[in-house]
């Protein structure tokens, strides 16, 4: 399963959806993690439609979180999978 994570550098919560997903990685090897980072790709996140991140998008749906949970990024990944 492909899952594409939009966020930038500097973002503290961002970091935390990427540990986030690295964890569920190592859970799920069938999970293949795709990054786009806003400071060097704002094409990415302009043709994607983000205005918020951290982003996650697995095929055309996408979440967006203020304060990302693991909860609710398993919740989203489980539900779309």
């Amino acid at each position: 399963m492909k899952i594409e994570l939009y966020k930038s550098a500097l973002c503290p919560r961002c970091a935390y959806a990427a540990k986030i997903l690295k964890k569920l990685q190592l859970e799920d090897d069938s999970i293949e993690i795709i990054t786009y980072d806003i400071t060097t790709n704002l094409k990415a996140f302009k043709e994607a439609g983000i205005s918020m991140i951290p982003t996650l998008k697995i095929n055309d749906m996408q979440n967006s979180w203020i304060l990302p949970k693991e909860k609710e990024i398993r919740t989203f990944i489980q539900k779309y999978q």
